[in-house]
């Protein structure tokens, strides 16, 4: 019976009621702050990535601010403690990534929690994907959306690829706010070494980092045809992905997990993914490495917009793949980049620095 009640309680009610049964006091510094909402602390290394990348962006242009990571898991259980201390002057923020629109439904109230909670403050969230397609689920999230974020009267929302950016100004098209901006993946704000990796082992063999999930688009034929390349190349394969698991992480396990990682990109000769943030991170390593797509738009909009230009970073079609013996043996003559150096240029994130920095 209890359950069968249970079972009728909307999402959005248990949710309330989760907050207000594990509500507690955050101990905060002295204001000005700056907020860093929903930050990784779960074994997704590019969701780590982008809050390591996020909390150095900040610290970097706010150094007056006292910055404040609220892990994603503490959200529902600190926000309202830290929404009765918050001034006008602290800055909010909320982590980039993939999980804006309808796909990861429980990020995305988090979100929608964070911009109710500060109305009086400066929203900035930083680079996303916009994921929806024409279910009438899709489309009830998506409006959701435009209803919550146009009610803030300070919010910034930053696309990092074309496709996300033109379907958010078409949303808010007939609104005044949020500001809509087009700035890359905040990782590729930072370098290797901004994370504390610079290996000096000779590099070794190929490490492939591939999907085997709904977002995989590679075939079973189609991945034997690219290992036997790789095997005739002389290249001996690892297989590695960029999901670590676990759950309410330490701050010092989460730094452990990002360099673990990319001290293992960095020592292969090749690096084969069609992971967004297997491209991003191979090309922070410096690693040659040749990027599949996968079935949405995220990574390869993502190279088009923002690393095609980058020798190291070739994107194969999956058409290609007849002539793989060849672009392999291309991809492993074009030389390493040095890690130290950022892998674009720091003026495409002046939109999102100004957003942040003008508060």
């Amino acid at each position: 019976m209890l359950t069968s009640l249970k079972s009728k309680i909307p999402l959005s009610i248990k949710q309330k009621l989760q907050g207000v049964l594990s509500a507690r006091r955050m101990q905060l510094p002295d204001a000005p702050r700056c907020f860093v909402f929903l930050a990784a602390d779960y074994g997704n290394i590019g969701d780590l990535a982008i809050t390591a990348a996020q909390q150095n962006y900040l610290s970097r242009h706010l150094p007056n601010h006292q910055l404040v990571s609220v892990p994603i898991s503490d959200t529902r259980a600190v926000i309202r403690s830290i929404r009765k201390k918050a001034v006008k002057e602290d800055v909010v923020t909320i982590i980039g990534g993939g999980n804006m629109g309808s796909l990861y439904p429980d990020i995305e109230a988090l979100r929608q929690l964070v911009i109710r909670s500060f109305p009086r403050n400066r929203v900035v969230c930083f680079p996303q994907t916009l994921d929806w397609d024409d279910s009438e689920q899709s489309q009830r999230a998506v409006d959701r959306i435009v209803r919550v974020y146009s009610r803030h009267q300070n919010l910034y929302l930053h696309a990092r690829e074309a496709v996300s950016f033109e379907k958010l100004k078409k949303l808010f098209a007939d609104h005044k706010k949020p500001a809509v901006r087009f700035v890359p993946d905040i990782v590729l704000s930072a370098t290797a070494v901004d994370f504390g990796v610079n290996n000096s082992v000779e590099p070794r063999g190929a490490l492939l980092c591939l999907r085997d999930d709904r977002e995989r688009s590679l075939s079973d034929h189609q991945h034997q045809t690219l290992l036997k390349a790789l095997t005739d190349a002389g290249l001996v394969t690892e297989v590695t992905d960029t999901h670590a698991g676990g759950s309410c992480l330490s701050s010092e396990r989460c730094a452990e997990l990002l360099q673990g990682k990319l001290s293992q990109f960095q020592s292969a000769q090749l690096v084969v993914t069609d992971r967004l943030h297997g491209m991003i991170l191979a090309a922070l390593a410096g690693t040659p490495c040749l990027v599949l797509p996968n079935s949405n738009h995220k990574i390869r909009q993502t190279w088009t917009d923002w690393l095609r230009d980058v020798p190291q970073v070739r994107f194969l079609e999956l058409g290609e793949l007849s002539n793989i013996d060849g672009i392999v043996q291309d991809v492993l003559a074009i030389p390493r980049r040095e890690p130290a150096h950022p892998v674009i240029e720091p003026a495409h994130y002046n939109d999102l620095r100004m957003a942040v920095a003008d508060s």
